[in-house]
């Protein structure tokens, strides 16, 4: 069944002015999966990285990070005989609020680098490439908290232990607590050890411990060579312009993985739906763990539109489409 509504922008409170809501019920999934077509886009924070790089730790703090990485490393020890016969993954440190921040990111970096510069010690996988497969997949860090969801990031990256914690603030200092999630036998489960807990000065880390995303913003799109337009505000607002609507929309597919992690959640993906209704350039904004981006760019990529129009001529526009997967 397939259930086509127009939403009442008036009646919206946030800044996303919503104009189309298509709802698919998937009975043999047990499933739903609800396309939103978005007049206003989403974009990651701005100047994160900036000021990411504006922070440092001191002597003092990389001692503690080093002390950290020490008991990490007995605590791994404790399972593995040979130190290295392991690749550790660093994901991102979280506030306790599950989001990430540029304190959290530089603790893990911090981290990292201490866990992979003992001789005989584990291997350490690359923060860089951490940092770019999320700018790809662009996951929320609150999904990333998620223990099905880290086992899953340890496996893209063939990782045998994935190391996460949490930054806390506690008066002029900072409280940061690491674990250890481990892979058992084939992979298909894992433990997790104890929190292991140490305690460090906060110095200029005050000036990095608000909420962000584990990404940097996306690039702006070159519309040039198409002659495309954002679909915004300003553009539906004009009388003579008729919004794009889609009428060939199959389901993008829960993936086997996401089914058996019971994910449930929201993804947006920004697109061109072109002057012949066509979707094309599809890219995620906001995306899903276990496949879930993948399924829904090839999904839309099939998808057939009436296009916009604006003064009689057909628009080429840059639509962002909110994709929400639900299981019951």
């Amino acid at each position: 069944m397939i259930l086509c509504r127009l939403w009442d922008s008036s009646s919206m409170t946030n800044k996303m002015f919503i104009k189309q809501r298509f709802l698919r019920i998937c009975p043999s999934l047990r499933c739903a999966v609800v396309v939103v077509c978005l007049a206003v886009g989403v974009s990651a924070r701005s100047g994160a990285q900036e000021q990411k790089d504006s922070l440092s730790l001191t002597p003092e703090q990389e001692r503690v990070i080093y002390n950290l990485a020490r008991a990490v490393q007995n605590e791994i020890k404790k399972e593995r005989c040979s130190p290295s016969a392991y690749e550790i993954l660093v994901t991102n440190f979280a506030l306790p609020s599950g989001q990430t921040c540029s304190a959290c990111i530089l603790v893990s970096d911090a981290l990292a680098k201490a866990l992979g510069e003992s001789s005989s010690g584990p291997e350490v996988i690359s923060r860089a490439s951490l940092g770019t497969f999320l700018d790809h997949e662009r996951i929320s860090s609150q999904f990333l908290r998620d223990r099905e969801t880290m086992k899953w990031l340890g496996h893209q990256f063939h990782a045998t232990q994935v190391v996460f914690g949490v930054v806390k603030l506690e008066n002029d200092s900072v409280r940061l607590q690491a674990q250890v999630l481990e892979y058992e036998g084939n992979g298909d489960s894992t433990r997790t050890s104890k929190g292991i807990s140490v305690k460090m000065p906060l110095g200029n880390l005050a000036n990095g411990l608000s909420a962000r995303e584990s990404f940097q913003a996306l690039a702006k799109r070159d519309l040039s060579l198409i002659n495309a337009v954002p679909l915004d505000a300003s553009l539906t607002a004009q009388k003579n312009t008729k919004l794009p609507g889609c009428f060939y929309m199959p389901n993008p597919q829960y993936t086997q993985a996401a089914r058996e992690a019971k994910l449930s959640g929201s993804l947006i993906v920004e697109a061109i739906v072109t002057r012949q209704g066509t979707v094309i350039d599809p890219r995620i904004v906001r995306g899903l763990p276990f496949g879930l981006n993948e399924n829904s760019i090839e999904t839309l990529k099939t998808w057939r539109c009436k296009p916009a129009v604006q003064n009689g001529e057909p628009l080429a526009v840059v639509v962002p489409f909110e994709v929400t997967f639900r299981l019951y």
